[in-house]
């Protein structure tokens, strides 16, 4: 609305405080202007059209606050309906009543054809009669198109970003164009030294991992190099609230003007989008550690050892001093038919857990069969090493604490492969390694054996 407009619409005003028999007289100059004048009663919350403009005319129909609301449900836009109804109520009206500011109110009424005309309605005080009045027409073409690049730019833009501000990056200072006060936790001020204000805000704000980090990217000199090479910068980071809670910014630096060297800085708050993306990292790290782990066990299924071993071993320039251990447990099905499957879940269980207190963080062990396991040991540089190593896991499984086998007893029988002499991958060390524990059984269980050639596979008589 033009300043001219206002003045008009002041004068208009005067005039039907004063003489309000001349209404129609007085309100000629504002015809071409609106299409229709409504004055509504504070006292009686009813109100009175004083002029409409033929064909234009939108809300005419109405008198009370009751038809107001009817009339929202049937014709104004369901996104803007709330707010109509809002605007055109009896406790509003009172609210705006003495304002000195002209409200405005935009929505899209539904036309005898089906379709929508967007309207605009300006409401303001009418001296002091008790009386507002509201201004109607239909808006043109052309503001049409403004009105939906503004809301689109409130939307999108301004309502997403806690600032936005230009900033000079020849001399480093700024002024805020925009802020929303309510997200902005220690904001810069709208104007002042750039590197000095945000080494402060750095300091007092963001999260200790985050601050070495932001101040590099942030920093005027980085910031003018990724914006001649790259043409945008986005930096990211952490802060905690007054509440103690955890917050995610975006930071986000264009280029308003190269040459002069404006930029445009927006901060966005992403904590909802790095909350979700946190939850998703978390459900796929679950779903692919479930996809190596064995469930009974927790050590790592087949699939696992054998993905991982042959990633030690063909990622190595050199191909590393290494032992892969193939143990299988003696008599496990004499448990199990004795003591049943629950029970024999429970014995796994701790064979799994005493592999873990015998071996290395750094071995890999995993659960290749019913009874059967595998251990890769890396960095064995000697064979009696390796046998040394197969001696206490023997002797450990004999001797697991509480356990009631009810005179099953419980052993392991051990064959182990050398890497490289045995092979250079996986199978072919899995393949030796079973050969040799096949000779520990025949050699009376509850004992080791590492393979040499001339070891008999066990489907051989």
């Amino acid at each position: 609305m033009g300043e001219g407009t206002e003045d008009r619409m002041q004068a208009y005003i005067k005039h039907v405080v004063l003489e309000p028999g001349l209404e129609m007289e007085y309100a000629q100059p504002l015809l071409t202007l609106f299409d229709e004048l409504l004055a509504w009663d504070l006292a009686s919350g009813d109100s009175r059209i004083i002029f409409y403009t033929e064909g234009r005319s939108r809300l005419r129909e109405n008198r009370t606050e009751q038809e107001f609301q009817a009339f929202a449900w049937s014709h104004v836009h369901p996104r803007e309906c709330r707010q109509f109804q809002a605007f055109f109520s009896a406790v509003h009206m009172k609210e705006l009543y003495g304002s000195k500011h002209p409200e405005k109110l935009v929505y899209r009424q539904r036309t005898a054809e089906g379709g929508y005309v967007w309207v605009e309605v300006v409401a303001i005080t009418a001296g002091g009669g008790g009386t507002m009045l509201c201004y109607v027409r239909d808006m043109g073409k052309e503001e049409q198109k403004r009105y939906i690049q503004e809301q689109i730019i409130d939307q999108y833009v301004y309502k997403k970003c806690d600032f936005f501000l230009c900033l000079d990056g020849d001399t480093g200072y700024y002024e805020i164009l925009q802020k929303n006060d309510s997200r902005i936790q220690g904001q810069m001020p709208h104007s002042g030294n750039y590197e000095q204000e945000l080494e402060e805000c750095i300091r007092k704000y963001v999260v200790s991992e985050d601050r070495d980090l932001l101040l590099e990217k942030a920093s005027m000199n980085n910031v003018l190099d990724v914006l001649e090479r790259e043409g945008e910068l986005m930096v990211s980071y952490g802060e905690k609230g007054t509440d103690g809670r955890y917050a995610r910014k975006l930071l986000r630096y264009v280029y308003f003007d190269r040459q002069e060297q404006k930029i445009l800085l927006m901060r966005q708050d992403i904590t909802a989008e790095y909350l979700e993306q946190r939850r998703q990292k978390k459900r796929l790290s679950d779903a692919l550690l479930h996809a190596r782990i064995d469930s009974l066990t927790g050590l790592y299924n087949r699939q696992a050892v054998n993905a991982k071993i042959n990633g030690i071993l063909r990622g190595a320039a050199v191909m590393p001093p290494s032992v892969l251990l193939f143990i299988d447990l003696d008599n496990f099905k004499t448990v199990n038919d004795t003591l049943g499957h629950r029970y024999g879940d429970k014995v796994l269980c701790s064979v799994a857990e005493c592999f873990r207190q015998v071996l290395r963080t750094s071995d890999i062990i995993g659960r290749v069969g019913g009874d059967e396991f595998v251990a890769f040991l890396s960095g064995v540089t000697s064979l009696d090493e390796a046998r040394e190593c197969a001696g206490r896991l023997c002797q450990a499984v004999s001797r697991i604490p509480d356990l009631d086998l009810k005179g099953c007893g419980l052993s392991c029988s051990i064959g182990g492969a050398v890497c490289p002499r045995d092979g250079r991958d996986y199978d072919s060390l899995l393949m030796k390694a079973d050969i040799a524990v096949y000779e520990a059984k025949r050699r009376g269980k509850n004992q080791f054996a590492f393979y040499e050639p001339g070891m008999r596979p066990h489907s051989e008589p």
